[in-house]
C-alpha cells in the first residue's frame, strides 16, 4: 500500500516563507544605490532608511540587488522626506496607485519573522537538492529563495541531515518547497521552548548543533537519528515511512496502520 501524502503541520506555521517578488519600479543599479546612500536629506535622515538589500539566485549564482523600500507604515508625506528614493519611485511609475510609494510585493509576515533574528536560513528554489546558507536578517530574500525563519544551528543541522534530504527528494516536485518544509516533522515542534525540553532532548539538541557546525555529515545523521529515537541505519524508504507516521501523529489525523510499515519512535 502506498504511503499517504504528508499533511501541513500547524506547529510549522510561520517557519518557512517564499521570498518577495522584485518590484521593478524600485530596483536600483549598483551606482544609484551608492549615490542614494551617500546623499543627505534636509531632515538629516540618511537615505539608507529607505533602501533595502535583497538576495536572489539566478544563472547558477547568488546575487544582491537594492530597492527603494519605504517602511510599510509610512505616509506619502513621510516618504517624501527622503528626496532621491521618493523621486525615483515617482518617476518610475506611469499610473501610480493610491499607495504608490509602498512596495506592493512586501510580505509583512516574512519581514516580521526575520526582523526578530540576526540571521536566517535560505536555499535557492531552483536547486535540485536544498543548499542551506545563513543570510543576514537585514537582507531580504527575493522570490528565487525559500527562507526558514530560524537562527539556530539545531535547525540548520536538521535541514542538512539525511532525514530532511530524503524527505525533500521524495516529495519534490510533487509538493512545493514551501509545503515540503511545512509538512516536515521535526523531532519536536520547532517552537518548543528550551525550558520545556527534557535533559535528553537538550543533549540531543546540542549534539545536532555541534555536528552542524563541524560539518561531519555522518555524525550529524547519527545525532539526528538519536533525536528522533530511531536506528541510525534506516534505509531511505524506512526514513520516509517513519517521518510520514510522525507527520500523521502530529497532524492529529493519524490512523494506525495507514500504509506505514515501519513504526516511528518519536521523543515526546
Amino acid at each position: 500500500m502506498p504511503l499517504p501524502p504528508p499533511i501541513p503541520l500547524p506547529e510549522n506555521a510561520g517557519l518557512a516563507f517564499l521570498g518577495e517578488e522584485r518590484w521593478k519600479a524600485a530596483q536600483l543599479t549598483a551606482r544609484d544605490a551608492r549615490a542614494f546612500s551617500e546623499s543627505t536629506n534636509p531632515t538629516g535622515r540618511p537615505n539608507a532608511d529607505a533602501l533595502r538589500r535583497f538576495l536572489g539566485f539566478a544563472a547558477g549564482r547568488i546575487n544582491q540587488h537594492t530597492h527603494v523600500d519605504f517602511a510599510l507604515h509610512f505616509t506619502e508625506q513621510e516618504a517624501a522626506l527622503y528626496l532621491k528614493p521618493f523621486a525615483k519611485l515617482h518617476s518610475s511609475q506611469k499610473n501610480p496607485g493610491k499607495t504608490w510609494w509602498l512596495n506592493p510585493h512586501a510580505q509583512p509576515a516574512l519581514r516580521t519573522a526575520l526582523a526578530r533574528l540576526e540571521r536566517y536560513l535560505a536555499t535557492p528554489l531552483a536547486a535540485k537538492n536544498p543548499a542551506w546558507d545563513w543570510i543576514d536578517s537585514q537582507v531580504l530574500p527575493d522570490a528565487s529563495l525559500l527562507a526558514v525563519a530560524r537562527d539556530d544551528d539545531f535547525t540548520h543541522g536538521l535541514l542538512q541531515s539525511r532525514f530532511f534530504d530524503r524527505w525533500w527528494r521524495k516529495y519534490s516536485p510533487r509538493l512545493s518547497p514551501l509545503d515540503i518544509v511545512t509538512a516536515f516533522p521535526f523531532p519536536w515542534p520547532p517552537a518548543t521552548l528550551l525550558s520545556s525540553l527534557s535533559r535528553a532532548q537538550e543533549e540531543q539538541r546540542h549534539a545536532i548543533a555541534r555536528t552542524a557546525r563541524s560539518g561531519e555529515q555522518d555524525q550529524l545523521n547519527a545525532a539526528v537519528a538519536t533525536a528522533y529515537g530511531w536506528p541510525g541505519d534506516l534505509a531511505d524508504e524506512e526514513i520516509i515511512a517513519c517521518l510520514i507516521e510522525l507527520n500523521r501523529e502530529r497532524s492529529g489525523r493519524f490512523e494506525s496502520g495507514a500504509g506505514v510499515d515501519t513504526p516511528a519512535r518519536p521523543i515526546s
